[in-house]
């Protein structure tokens, strides 16, 4: 039995759609600046917070260290001094030396 001419047209119409959501998801989530991250960096601004923790690694960096850019967010911990993340058992990065 052969299908009608709208059945592809449907078909192809439906594929574009979905084509063109999935780009707008992709360039959304990388271009987007999320508003969480820009709340968190509006907490460090004000609280003068200079040491980042890692509870993965349980390693503590100053919030200038390069690697300290790097830890994900569900994985970061937030310090006002030294003293605070050896507390937590927190060892100082060897690269930034807090």
């Amino acid at each position: 039995m052969k299908r009608p001419w709208w059945h592809w047209l449907a078909w192809i119409v439906a594929f574009t759609v979905g084509a063109f959501a999935c780009r707008l998801a992709i360039e959304h989530a990388l271009s987007a600046q999320d508003p969480l991250s820009q709340d968190v960096e509006a907490v460090i601004e004000r609280h003068q917070i200079s040491y980042v923790g890692d509870m993965t690694s349980q390693a503590f960096h100053r919030k200038s260290c390069p690697l300290a850019s790097q830890i994900p967010r569900r994985f970061r911990v937030m310090f006002f001094s030294r003293r605070a993340a050896l507390e937590m058992k927190f060892n100082p990065c060897p690269h930034c030396q807090p």
